[in-house]
């Protein structure tokens, strides 16, 4: 094991790539017609909401990652929490202070992980790496896969669309001929990094193509990228609804026209709720909770009309920028928060270390990446 001390200086401005398949949030999913129907599922608990004491973050990432705690006392009393690991073959001690650690500025990896990735690729990866341009973005890219347990694709994917580089995406390689989830990334790489649309038409399920379609919507800023999407007309119009909703999370909404609104039906309240980010006017929500909850609300809004919407408590957080509100949930919903506040909000991967799920986690660092590029689309508009 050997330690990686990473420091990174974000001073990066709001814009966004987070998403609804979890590549790239958004709003979770269009107004839906009926919206005081309560649908099976997206009903939170009724009960107040209570702010819950959260334990050291630092120290419990740092056992979840199965490190040891170790505190030390200083001699002057005071006192600093280490989290250590033993290689279990060499019996080799690499440790990292926790909250540089829980911050992604101290890395510990796997060297003989490393080492056979790059053998995998022929060595003709790390050369393609050497010559990229010393940025933030390509730190962040250079610290995926986060465990040897996650996709590389993953960091060649993060190259390839940060550097505007296919090449990167030729190290997706599928296994075997049955290998369709190396064959769907590998074209969402070639997709994204050439903004090349023939590519998700060749991805063989439902979900993967709409990843593709969304994302390279956002990435070239070019709504009429989902008009390619022609076997799901609802996934159709969650698409064109996720991208103007995008811009309004971003402040942008002077960006959102009436030509992206008219892409949804004529009457119906998604159409209604495009109207209403674009004017940032709440007035045009017309009751609609699922309108209303994009907009600054009190907490009390979530215990009442709002307690049908699964996501209400973070969206209290997003529209206030208020992050400590994503520390009252749990789960999922703790890390949906959390995940969305690194995409819309803070940009910076120590956000993204407040998610448990280390997929989430490897997902939100490769988006902070991406979008806070000098490349992304919504960094034209700052």
């Amino acid at each position: 094991m050997k330690i990686i001390i990473v420091l990174l200086f974000l001073t990066i401005s709001l814009m966004f790539f987070g998403c609804v398949s979890q590549k790239y949030r958004v709003q979770d999913t269009k107004p839906q017609d009926n919206s005081q129907e309560v649908q099976e599922g997206n009903i939170i608990d009724e009960e107040p909401i209570e702010e819950v004491q959260v334990a050291n973050p630092a120290s419990v990432y740092c056992e979840e990652q199965e490190g040891i705690l170790e505190i030390r006392t200083g001699t002057d009393g005071s006192q600093m929490g280490y989290c250590v690991f033993i290689d279990d073959e060499t019996g080799e001690k690499s440790e990292c202070e926790e909250w540089a650690f829980y911050r992604g500025t101290c890395i510990i990896e796997d060297e003989k992980d490393i080492k056979d990735d790059n053998d995998k690729k022929n060595g003709f990866a790390s050369e393609l790496e050497k010559d990229l341009p010393d940025t933030i973005q390509n730190e962040i890219c250079k610290q995926l896969p986060l465990t040897k347990d996650l996709s590389p694709g993953d960091r060649d994917y993060c190259f390839a669309v940060v550097n505007n580089n296919p090449e990167f995406c030729e190290f997706i390689i599928a296994d075997n001929e049955d290998d369709i989830e190396a064959k769907n990334e590998k074209n969402l790489c070639l997709a994204h990094a050439n903004k090349d649309i023939s590519y998700c038409k060749k991805m063989s399920d439902n979900e993967a193509k709409h990843d593709c379609y969304f994302g390279l919507a956002m990435i070239s800023g070019d709504i009429n990228v989902c008009d390619g999407i022609n076997y799901d007309k609802n996934d159709r119009e969650l698409c064109y609804w996720s991208f103007a909703n995008a811009l309004y999370w971003e402040g942008k909404s002077d960006k959102i026209t009436t030509a992206h609104c008219n892409k949804l039906p004529a009457g119906s309240q998604s159409r209604n709720s495009c109207l209403a980010e674009k004017d940032k006017d709440v007035s045009l929500c017309k009751n609609d909770v699922t309108c209303l909850t994009l907009f600054e609300q009190p907490m009390s809004f979530c215990e009442g009309q709002g307690k049908s919407l699964k996501y209400c408590i973070r969206d209290r957080a997003m529209t206030s920028k208020n992050i400590s509100i994503c520390k009252t949930l749990t789960g999922e919903y703790w890390d949906d928060c959390f995940g969305d506040f690194a995409g819309h909000i803070t940009q910076d991967i120590s956000t993204c270390n407040q998610i448990n799920d280390i997929k989430l986690k490897q997902t939100c660092y490769k988006d902070v990446a991406i979008q806070s590029g000098t490349n992304f689309w919504f960094n034209l508009y700052n």
